[in-house]
């Protein structure tokens, strides 16, 4: 049985689609209320099942609903929600002029969903899509608080900096005063809002991995990469996978790759479960999706937040960075951030003010890199 509380796990990769389906409809015969959610603009888990698109939750069967989201519609819809949440500055936009910028759809798409959990659902299963577009869509908040520093030295709390003050490209003194208020207010309320929807105490993540080399490579940037975004990865899958054939037969030479890279999965990541997904024509219909998610139903288990600091009496940032390798990590310090660079994605993360302007040293143990002073 899955946990009393409702638990949301976002697939992602480029067959999270059926991953996240077939999770989906498994659960839910198992008599779970369910919810499957597509937040892909193209919505395949509505082809894979032949279910109509639906903005709002839209019963399937009696334990599952469906959901796909509506960038444009629904992008309005939480717009104006947090409009009424958050004091921004300047005349008021609204959501029907508000610009698709990369990464924010998707993140209030994710806002949202901290919505539905409320709904009485012991699961949330979600196609994501793509990593890339998820990671980039988790990285708004920072990017909001970096423009915020650097144009006009706005911090609050942990990020109060004089230094950021000095440097700004716009001082804040040249605004007016209610301004800077709802401004920095406007960047704590994003960053509490991705903290909200990212809980890892319900919210998990799990990578969908294509059984081939370029797959296996990718996978190295973006396991690591969800964790550093604030998405605990409890589950690697791998698929779909081709069924095993006979020497000399057309498909043995892939049918070979796909185990070498599911024995290099299981090597380079032996503490995440590793989950398999069977290639399947497209089903168009519910009843196959129940027997191949039996073998994706993984139960969620406690795990520790993937980014954790340290009390002033033992300073610290540790950062869980499964199966990073080293010649794709680089850690810089800038003034009271420590800048995390992973492949083509970078993270800015605020040091504990007790690491600041001091000595620090990375260790590596395990899966976790751990920053300390000298």
């Amino acid at each position: 049985m899955w946990p009393d509380t409702s638990q949301i796990v976002i697939f992602s990769g480029e067959a999270s689609a059926p991953a996240a389906a077939a999770t989906a409809v498994a659960a839910a015969a198992r008599g779970e209320p369910t919810l499957l959610a597509s937040l892909t603009p193209t919505h395949p888990c509505a082809t894979l099942l032949g279910a109509a698109t639906a903005p709002q939750p839209a019963p399937l069967t009696p334990q599952l609903d469906f959901w796909t989201f509506a960038p444009l519609a629904d992008l309005s819809t939480v717009w104006g929600e947090l409009r009424s949440r958050i004091s921004l500055p300047g005349p008021p936009i609204d959501g029907d002029d508000l610009p698709l910028l990369p990464g924010l759809d998707l993140f209030l798409a994710v806002y949202r969903l901290a919505a539905y959990a409320q709904r009485g659902y012991r699961l949330i299963c979600v196609d994501a899509g793509p990593p890339d577009g998820l990671l980039r869509a988790l990285a708004v908040p920072d990017t909001f608080r970096w423009l915020m520093r650097q144009l006009f030295g706005l911090d609050r709390g942990p990020g109060q900096s004089s230094e950021s003050m000095a440097r700004a490209a716009l001082p804040a003194n040249l605004l007016p005063f209610e301004q800077i208020g709802q401004m920095q207010e406007a960047r704590v309320r994003f960053e509490q809002l991705r903290e909200a929807a990212l809980d890892p105490a319900r919210v998990r993540a799990r990578l969908v991995i294509r059984p081939d080399q370029a797959g296996l490579r990718a996978a190295t940037l973006y396991a690591p990469a969800l964790p550093l975004f604030g998405l605990n990865l409890d589950a690697l899958i791998v698929g779909p996978l081709l069924p095993v054939v006979s020497d000399g037969h057309e498909l043995a030479t892939p049918v070979l790759e796909q185990a070498t890279v599911l024995a290099a999965v299981a090597a380079r990541w032996p503490n995440l479960p590793l989950l398999r997904l069977p290639f399947q024509a497209t089903p168009g219909e519910l009843a196959p999706f129940a027997t191949i998610g039996q073998g994706l139903v993984h139960l969620p288990a406690p795990m520790p937040p993937p980014i954790s600091v340290g009390a002033n009496t033992d300073p610290f940032i540790s950062l869980l960075l499964p199966g990073v390798a080293r010649e794709d990590l680089t850690i810089s310090v800038n003034g009271d951030e420590l800048i995390v660079s992973l492949g083509p994605y970078r993270r800015h993360l605020l040091l504990p003010a007790a690491l600041r302007g001091a000595p620090i040293r990375a260790v590596r143990e395990g899966d976790r890199l751990t920053i300390r002073r000298r």
